[in-house]
């Protein structure tokens, strides 16, 4: 989790650092002011990403590193665009009794004042998607990327 705050935070740092220096405008593509901007700080959370879980996280010191360099890609392009999207429609539209049910708790313990229902409905949603998203990177890393190398079958030998 640390490794996912911290390249969370590298990618809102540099858009920001893009948008409130005024490097945008350098940046501006079919008429996406922030769309370059954002492509770059994701590109560089996610090699941070990479760099960090292999060689903090899952301690991968053995691998082809062009195929893990692939499949890191491919897990993490699933979660965000493919799991993500699931759960945070399916949350945001479609089971309306669960989202019914977290802002009547969070009318119930008073925060409706601080947080309109919009805003809990919608964030319920997220939250939800990014902590499957999380799970899903997690293992795809854990038993897919970086996966130990399998220990070599020893056979009993023969008139032991």
């Amino acid at each position: 989790m640390l490794v996912g705050v911290l390249n969370t935070l590298i990618d809102v740092i540099i858009l920001n650092a893009f948008v409130f220096l005024g490097l945008t405008a350098a940046f501006i593509l079919l008429g996406q002011k922030f769309l370059i901007a954002n492509i770059i700080s994701v590109f560089v959370a996610m090699l941070n990403s990479f760099i960090l879980n292999k060689l903090w996280t899952f301690e991968s010191k053995e691998g082809n590193l062009y195929q893990q360099i692939l499949s890191f890609f491919v897990i993490t392009v699933i979660g965000m665009f493919v799991i993500h999207q699931i759960i945070f429609n399916s949350l945001y539209f479609g089971f309306e009794a669960i989202s019914s049910f977290v802002v009547s708790v969070v009318h119930l313990v008073g925060l409706s004042r601080i947080f309109s229902d919009a805003f809990v409905t919608l964030n319920f949603a997220k939250g939800a998607a990014i902590i499957v998203s999380l799970i899903w990177n997690f293992l795809g890393y854990k038993f897919i990327v970086f996966k130990p190398p399998s220990e070599p079958k020893s056979y009993p030998q023969a008139g032991a």
